[in-house]
């Protein structure tokens, strides 16, 4: 690590973030160095166009070392030429980060084996990259594209070829109330053989919308981003701007906020569970799921005003103080513990839905490792991976818990690992209610200092999630990136289904559970 720092251009320390500035001919060794040597993970990449403060684009690439609450940030500066070197041969997590870094901002990652659009699909016009800031669409332009004169990039999906093998192309529009995602599929008989997913269908532009706002403004856009993980993105996001402004919030405002993420995780949990019992047409346990994640959320709604908890998060703290109405929360925890018990019981107990599940959608660990998949997804693998324990944020640093594993790596694994956490949320909420914690809901923040920025990161019920922002001259927003865990954990399905039956991808995907539009951003 000393060899990386000495060869740096520069490097600046925030909290528990190390800054690296680093020449292009040392970016991918310190970057490599880092992975291999250091067996860090690959959290977060992403550029960023800081023209207007030192004539640079960069690229970030965020580490952190398994057993130290650090993350390393290797940033590279580019100015003339636009092109980097891949780091996705030796560091496969980086293969879609390059290629959104491509589409977004024309920088071209030397290397990667993958070239073709990621985020922007076909229509969108070759040669346009839509976050750097002198980019813009004028009226003219808008109706050559109407038109369909402007210059398009097609898409071409892999071509498998062999005896037998055929193909089963499902979606984008799919029945029921999902969001848009095209599988193709490469099937032998019933068998699945190769699956490639292509997403991004629902692309709002979200990181750009966060540059025309207010950071304070932007809590309810990051709210936004994920229905289910909606307190989640919002706590990472103002958790980055007051990091940002230097406030540390009062102990009461951590508490809300943890207790919040954990009834968050928890209905997150319940439900994912009934759900995956509609794969296997388990109907009782379905409508069992389905009812307990009602009862949690109608509490949501008394503790918030709102079923997906919005409007709780501020920046510097939190607008409502939820322990007044600790007997109500109590009271639905007890009853909840109890019904889960005996859903859970009758879920265990079924031997068809279990057999389903057992040996199904299998994750190795190597794979889930490589492609840097994170959450349940990753316990269920057998990697001891929880932000909650890896970077304790909030008051996780107080609380006894376990992050829960399991080596098979199945879809079992993944409803019982969901099992064993939600456990665990009931048990922190128990203990977060029977203390009492000083200081005011928020802190006052006026402005944002010009020209700062800072990381955010919680674990949702899904993963890990990632928000890292940046001012500019003026206090406002520069760039705002985030990364949920449904971005990682996306490219980790064609390995779980590959030599699972056709009918069994439901189940499998229930499993993992990934949203559309939380990935994209």
């Amino acid at each position: 690590m000393e060899e990386i720092i000495n060869k740096a251009v520069k490097t600046k320390r925030l909290f528990n973030e190390l800054y690296i500035e680093v020449r292009k001919d040392d970016f991918k060794e310190a970057c490599v160095y880092l992975y291999g040597k250091k067996r860090a993970i690959l959290r977060l990449m992403f550029a960023t166009d800081e023209r207007e403060i030192d004539t640079a684009f960069k690229i970030y690439t965020v580490f952190s070392v398994p057993g130290t609450d650090k993350f390393h940030i290797i940033v590279l500066p580019l100015k003339d030429d636009l092109i980097f070197p891949s780091i996705t041969p030796d560091i496969p997590a980086a293969h879609w980060y390059e290629r959104e870094i491509r589409d977004m901002f024309g920088l071209t990652p030397k290397g990667h084996p993958d070239l073709r659009r990621l985020v922007l699909h076909d229509s969108f016009p070759c040669n346009s990259f839509p976050l750097r800031k002198d980019w813009n669409i004028t009226e003219p332009e808008l109706k050559e594209w109407g038109k369909g004169l402007v210059q398009k990039e097609p898409y071409s999906f892999m071509k498998v070829e062999g005896e037998g093998i055929y193909e089963i192309p499902v979606g984008p529009v799919h029945a029921g109330i999902i969001e848009p995602g095209h599988f193709r599929f490469s099937a032998v008989g019933e068998t699945i053989f190769f699956l490639e997913p292509r997403l991004f269908y629902t692309h709002k532009g979200t990181e750009k919308h966060f540059e025309s706002m207010s950071f304070f403004d932007g809590v309810k856009l990051a709210e936004r981003v994920s229905g289910t993980s909606s307190f989640s993105h919002s706590t990472a996001y103002c958790m980055a701007v007051e990091r940002m402004a230097g406030i540390e919030i009062t102990e009461k405002a951590k508490a809300v906020r943890t207790l919040l993420l954990e009834l968050e995780r928890l209905y997150n949990h319940i439900g994912d569970i009934g759900n995956m019992c509609a794969g296997t047409g388990l109907a009782v346990g379905y409508a069992g799921g389905a009812v307990i994640k009602e009862k949690l959320m109608q509490l949501n709604e008394r503790l918030a005003g709102s079923r997906y908890l919005r409007g709780m998060n501020e920046i510097g703290g939190v607008s409502k103080d939820i322990f007044i109405q600790a007997d109500d929360i109590l009271n639905i925890i007890n009853e909840v513990t109890k019904e889960y018990k005996d859903f859970m019981k009758l879920l265990t107990g079924t031997v068809s839905h279990i057999e389903r599940l057992e040996n199904t959608g299998r994750l190795s660990k190597d794979i889930a490792v490589k492609l840097g998949v994170t959450g349940v997804a990753a316990r269920a693998s057998g990697i001891n991976d929880d932000i909650r324990k890896a970077h304790p944020h909030l008051l996780y640093d107080k609380l006894d818990f376990e992050a829960h594993t399991m080596a098979r790596g199945d879809v079992f694994a993944r409803m019982m690992v969901r099992a064993e956490e939600a456990e665990c949320s009931i048990s922190m909420i128990n203990a977060l209610l029977e203390n009492r914690y000083k200081g005011e809901l928020a802190a006052s923040i006026k402005e944002i200092p010009p020209c700062s920025s800072a990381l955010g990161y919680t674990e949702t019920p899904r993963g890990s999630v990632f928000y890292w922002v940046m001012s500019d001259k003026n206090g406002r927003p520069l760039r705002v990136k985030f990364r949920s865990p449904s971005y990682c954990n996306w490219p980790a399905v064609p390995f779980a289904v590959h030599g699972n039956i056709v009918p069994d991808f439901p189940l499998c995907n229930k499993s993992f559970n990934l949203s559309y539009s939380g990935c994209d951003m």
